[in-house]
């Protein structure tokens, strides 16, 4: 693919004159020549079937699943799959900087990685609030790959309201016994683990009452269930703990303490540092397509409305790099509040739906098929994208909850009463 828009430092026009962009990384040499080896081995090793898709390879069946496994392991062999980690617990150990270079490259290039719920939610909990043994047991096979995780926090009275949450553990002796039910559990179909949110004191204000476990998902008594979304992929599943028994060695944090730890999952969560490089690819795929069709009855590049879209769409690229840069910032000196990755969630929740809203009908009727038809534009990006969009506005959090934590955290605006 020809780049219309360098996703991160030194845009050019298609003229090939420069374009001066407002958020910009200032790179030393070390830092230039780290770009341009991830460039080189992105451009070489991703497997065709990956750049053709925006899913998340978690999702794809279980032979694309074990594909991107083995590119995800080759990554971390170069220190580049998980460069955020200590180098004591087989991370690439880099400065914030590094960071940002490989994980922005890495999502322009629609590299196929396995594992968030590990390597992007689990970890930096187990990092803060885990035992030097949890730390020990979980943290290298998530770094290798190896161990694929599961979120269970959702529930299907306790989504956006998750304090609502039933499921629960009751101690007995040294293992806690799990009975409920958890839903829309990102990569729940390949897990070979859960975290999972319980409810051991049921007497208590409903966040005061939750512990944090982790649960081997061939643990007697779990039941899996895959539920496909309109993607077509089965992108969730449900699971049902009958008397499952747990260790309680298997707690993260304290009991009754779970509130707190989930909390700062979900600051992990939604900070959302590699949007901004895929929505770049995005639009450069977009204004390459146009380009395309020069002399052809689909030459809109003159359309004023088209070109207003195209300079929309680029500014709110720039806001929302913008923001990430300064989310990074913020969580490599331990400084993130609540509201801002709530607000990076919002954003970056709205705008993923809204470019490929624009970019499909920009397209036209081959802008809403699907990867694999033959009458597909742009290998179908927008179309799934658009689907996933929707999705995104939902998992993580709603939109809705993120207004709330910005209003009421951020701007200390009152909580609204419960009726």
């Amino acid at each position: 693919m020809r780049r219309i828009v360098c996703h991160c430092m030194e845009p050019v026009a298609p003229s090939g004159s420069p374009v001066r962009h407002p958020v910009r990384l200032r790179l030393d040499d070390g830092q230039r020549a780290l770009q341009a080896e991830l460039r080189a081995f992105l451009a070489a090793s991703i497997p065709d079937e990956f750049r053709r898709t925006v899913a998340n390879p978690d999702y794809l069946p279980r032979d694309a699943h074990e594909r991107a496994v083995a590119f995800c392991r080759e990554l971390h062999a170069r220190g580049w799959f998980v460069p955020h980690w200590p180098a004591e617990h087989e991370g690439g150990g880099r400065p914030i900087i590094e960071q940002v270079i490989i994980r922005e490259e890495l999502a322009y290039a629609g590299a196929p990685l396995v594992n968030s719920n590990g390597t992007n939610m689990l970890a930096p909990v187990l990092f803060q609030s885990g035992t030097p043994e949890q730390q020990a047991q979980h943290l290298g096979p998530i770094a290798r790959s190896e161990v694929m995780w599961a979120q269970g926090y959702s529930e299907s009275e306790a989504g956006s309201d998750l304090a609502a949450l039933r499921m629960t553990a009751v101690r007995d002796g040294d293992h806690y016994v799990l009975n409920g039910h958890k839903t829309w559990t990102s990569n729940g179909r390949l897990a070979d683990w859960i975290f999972v949110l319980v409810r051991t004191d049921p007497d208590v204000k409903p966040q005061a009452g939750i512990s944090f476990l982790l649960v081997d998902m061939r643990t007697p008594g779990i039941t899996m269930r895959p539920i496909r979304s309109m993607t077509g992929y089965p992108t969730f599943a449900e699971e049902f703990f009958d008397d499952v028994r747990v260790p309680v060695e298997h707690r993260v944090g304290a009991e009754h303490d779970g509130w707190r730890v989930a909390k700062a999952l979900l600051n992990a969560e939604r900070t959302n540092i590699t949007r901004a490089a895929q929505a770049q690819r995005f639009y450069d795929e977009l204004v390459e397509w146009l380009h395309a069709q020069e002399g052809t009855r689909l030459d809109l590049r003159r359309d004023p409305l088209v070109r207003e879209q195209l300079a929309y769409l680029a500014e709110r690229i720039a806001v929302g790099r913008a923001l990430s840069y300064r989310i990074a910032h913020l969580q490599a000196a331990g400084a993130l509040t609540p509201a801002l990755a709530s607000l990076s969630k919002l954003f970056w929740s709205s705008f993923a739906f809204e470019i490929k809203d624009v970019g499909t009908r920009i397209l036209g009727p081959g802008g809403l098929l699907m990867p694999g038809d033959a009458d597909a534009l742009v290998d179908g990006h927008f179309a799934e994208g658009l689907l996933l969009g929707l999705l995104h506005q939902i998992g993580g959090g709603t939109n809705e909850v993120q207004r709330n934590v910005i209003g009421e955290a951020g701007l200390g605006l009152p909580r609204e009463p419960r009726a």
